[in-house]
């Protein structure tokens, strides 16, 4: 997160492919091309057309990153996003669940990719849910995963609590499925619209 001024706020979650020193230099990477391009971020497409242009320079060809950008602003209660190849976003708002599901290609692949900048209105108790795949891809005993549909199902269920409670609980709830064996970095982010 990264604060743009008295009432505006930029969200980012990013995962990148690999394991290791190698996954962790890229990340290092694409958090300086971020804070880089912190004045484009009026236009969270264009901070993700900025750090595919430096990744696709600078990786090797078997690596790339997903990402996640958007922009709160807390006057208008929008929320301008760009999304490029990252797991949709969940919000739930006035008890209806909704997945953020425009989107474009993963970083580091496409050089010429043309991202678009998406935007959606926020009331107050809107909860809106951005993850990695380490939380979806977390598997139970017998192989299954927990997948979008019980992130998507706890969302709901648990959109009166608070954004620390929902993080922490549903958290909890993955860890216990996979018994606390995770294939992945499982990150997180629940933010409440008060």
């Amino acid at each position: 997160m990264l604060k743009l001024g008295e009432n505006r706020l930029a969200i980012c979650i990013a995962d990148v492919s690999g394991k290791g020193v190698p996954a962790a230099l890229l990340m290092a990477n694409v958090q300086a091309s971020l804070r880089a391009s912190v004045r484009d971020l009026d236009s969270p497409a264009r901070v993700c057309s900025i750090i595919n242009q430096m990744l696709c320079e600078s990786i090797a060809a078997d690596k790339f990153v997903t990402f996640f950008c958007g922009v709160l602003d807390a006057d208008s209660r929008t929320f301008r996003y760009c999304n490029a190849g990252h797991p949709y976003p969940i919000l739930v708002s006035g008890g209806a669940l909704r997945t953020l599901d425009q989107g474009g290609a993963v970083l580091g692949v496409l050089p010429a990719w043309t991202y678009q900048d998406s935007s959606v209105d926020l009331s107050s108790g809107d909860r809106l849910l951005l993850f990695t795949d380490g939380i979806t891809e977390a598997e139970g005993p017998r192989g299954e995963e927990f997948g979008m549909e019980k992130v998507a199902a706890f969302a709901k269920a648990h959109a009166a609590n608070s954004a620390a409670s929902m993080n922490q609980q549903l958290l909890a709830q993955v860890t216990e499925f996979c018994g606390a064996q995770f294939r992945d970095d499982a990150t997180l982010l629940v933010l409440a619209v008060k």
